[in-house]
């Protein structure tokens, strides 16, 4: 692979380890009910479940992007984050077409967030997360992380 490639690669690798740190960041800085109250308005997640994923997303969401961004275990990283990213693709057209609306705050980044994105906005980033955390998922080196820097080389 080029070094140029490898250099997309890596801001794609900052890219999306950031937008996952700093979601979850803003939604571990608010109360968890503010989250809780996001995924409730899509309406389709079972009610049961919410108040566990609540709680579990935005340590993921930090924990996994931070991962990312050091490139500590970046393959298992950027799977974990890319799948992630396909469950809210799949979540809002399942959302549309089961309730034939969407909610007009994705709760993707918190209610104190500075960034507020439209529901297509959200789709096409997600889009994008996905590709780019599955490409990620399966690149063998992963220059400028902690995972090249801590492999042993005899």
């Amino acid at each position: 692979m080029s070094e140029k490639n490898y250099k997309i690669l890596f801001l794609g690798r900052m890219f999306l380890g950031l937008v996952f740190a700093y979601s979850g960041f803003t939604k571990l800085m608010e109360p968890v009910e503010n989250f809780q109250g996001g995924m409730t308005a899509y309406e389709i997640i079972p009610y049961v479940l919410i108040p566990f994923l609540a709680r579990v997303i935005p340590w993921i969401e930090f924990l996994f992007g931070s991962f990312l961004i050091l490139g500590y275990l970046p393959r298992v990283s950027a799977l974990v984050l890319a799948v992630m990213s396909l469950s809210f693709v799949l979540l809002i057209p399942a959302t549309r077409i089961v309730t034939g609306a969407l909610p007009a705050n994705c709760g993707c980044f918190g209610e104190g967030s500075l960034i507020h994105l439209k529901p297509l906005q959200v789709l096409t980033m997600d889009l994008f997360n996905t590709f780019i955390g599955m490409r990620l998922a399966f690149l063998k080196t992963h220059p400028f992380s902690l995972a090249t820097l801590l492999e042993t080389k005899p």
